[in-house]
């Protein structure tokens, strides 16, 4: 059995004075004093705060071109349209409150980072992502295709099409951030990083 756990950064450094959270440098330097000195700004210019960015971004993508183009066709695209946008909300709201978490506190950062709960939920993600993506391509190519084509013919405008196959393919483009995300954390998991 180790003797430590919980691996904590060393707490040394020509900035450092004990807490992983107290450094001389933090926050926005404005005139002759600073701001924001709660906020781990570091965390943002980091792999894993780039991976959580990317991750925040494509989700918020995806689930805003649901809401905005999809919820006409929701009754023509069936359960894929609703399994993409639950596992759309689930991991958005999630990312979000990790990248926070994450913002504020570097302590926070390493202990969750470190423990089997960011691989877990990292790779449920991205099979959940690239599996509810692949649905709703189905759904769509089969359901609204047909539609689309129907409309192009009149000189009507279908934009639901469109819109759906974008947010399908950016839906797979953040599984797979995911999936790097999970490899990074498992990495970090096991000592590598």
């Amino acid at each position: 059995m180790p003797s430590a756990v919980i691996r904590m950064p060393p707490a040394g450094g020509p900035h450092r004075t004990g807490h992983l959270n107290e450094r001389g440098n933090r926050g926005v330097r404005i005139c002759c004093c600073r701001v924001l000195t709660c906020v781990n700004l570091d965390f943002f210019v980091s792999k894993n705060g780039i991976l959580k960015c990317f991750e925040l971004v494509l989700g918020w993508f995806c689930q805003t071109m649901l809401v905005q183009f999809g919820m006409d066709s929701a009754k023509d695209i069936g359960e894929a349209f609703w399994g993409f946008l639950t596992t759309c909300s689930a991991f958005l709201l999630t990312t979000t409150i990790l990248l926070l978490c994450y913002t504020i506190s570097a302590r926070t950062f390493h202990l969750v980072r470190q423990s089997i709960f960011e691989v877990v939920y990292n790779g449920l993600a991205c099979v959940m992502y690239l599996s509810a993506s692949s649905y709703l391509g189905f759904a769509v190519n089969v359901f609204l295709y047909p539609k689309f084509l129907m409309f192009k013919t009149t000189g009507g405008i279908h934009s639901a099409y469109p819109a759906m196959t974008a947010v399908y393919y950016m839906g797979g483009i953040v599984g797979l951030v995911y999936g790097v995300d999970t490899f990074v954390a498992y990495r970090h998991l096991k000592g590598f990083a």
